[in-house]
């Protein structure tokens, strides 16, 4: 197979993975509002069995916020199905797992027939009992100023992990589509060596790909290629791997200075049509 089929194959994964995550993005955003502006009207629900046929089960708590889906899988000893019961709780996890406009639809359906989708009285009164207790808000009211400072505190730190877990999965995407879009000028420019320090070396590839002096025998399998290395000493590997040891925007800022050194009269600043 031809490389500019093989290089356009790889540009339109990556346009199709940036617009995937701008897909589950928007729809789980989408379904946070949602839920939000309906928590009340959930709360007085309670739990609701959204679907449960031989392909999909879903049941959304609102109670405990958790949504619980079926797992289906052939277990190789006997070859028979069985069924799992799994908990999630991240909304962004169940809209990777089920289509949006799948969910609103069966919230559509438990509304035309609630006797098959909501959970009986009798199971419901423990989350009811559950539901009367005060929010959040008022119980920690009771608590000292130190212990509301701590809850905070811990709570501030999980949505910061969360977004820098965002931007760094945002980073690396960008390294990649970079290493991808790039093969065509390297070709032409040869290797760049980003870093070469006693202990770390880091080359840019002519292919778009890595070398480095980093020891990747702990990292999982396919994480050094089977390519041949042009330096000797050094690991060949390709953008995901280096966008986990190095900071992306780093190896960019490399790119640049190391295109600077090797061509200073060269104007980088101009367009070229």
């Amino acid at each position: 197979m031809s490389a500019p089929r093989i290089s356009a194959l790889r540009e339109l994964a990556g346009e199709a993975e940036l617009e995937r995550r701008d897909f589950v993005y928007e729809a789980t955003e989408q379904l946070r509002r949602f839920l939000a502006a309906n928590r009340e009207r959930l709360l007085e629900i309670g739990p609701i069995k959204l679907v449960d046929d031989e392909q999909d089960y879903l049941l959304f708590d609102p109670v405990d916020e958790v949504w619980t889906t079926r797992l289906t899988y052939q277990d190789p000893a006997d070859s028979e199905w069985y069924d799992e019961e799994q908990t999630v709780e991240a909304v962004s996890e169940v809209v990777e797992l089920y289509n949006l406009a799948d969910i609103l639809s069966w919230f559509i359906d438990a509304a035309r027939d609630p006797t098959n989708h909501l959970i009986s009285a009798d199971k419901l009164a423990a989350h009811e009992a559950v539901a009367d207790e005060p929010n959040d808000e008022d119980w920690q009211a009771d608590l000292s100023t130190a212990q509301q400072e701590t809850i905070a505190a811990q709570r501030l730190w999980q949505l910061a992990d969360a977004y820098r877990t965002q931007i760094g999965d945002q980073q690396k995407q960008v390294l990649r589509e970079f290493a991808a879009n790039a093969e065509e000028v390297l070709a032409r420019t040869g290797d760049l060596v980003l870093l070469d320090e006693e202990t770390d070396t880091l080359v840019l590839r002519a292919d778009g790909r890595f070398e480095t002096s980093l020891d990747l025998s702990d990292m999982p399998n396919g994480t050094a290629l089977n390519d041949e290395p042009h330096r000797m000493g050094l690991t060949v590997t390709d953008a995901r791997t280096v966008a986990d040891v190095y900071d992306p925007t780093d190896v960019l800022q490399w790119v640049t200075d190391a295109l600077t050194e090797r061509y200073p009269a060269v104007d980088f600043t101009a367009v070229y049509e």
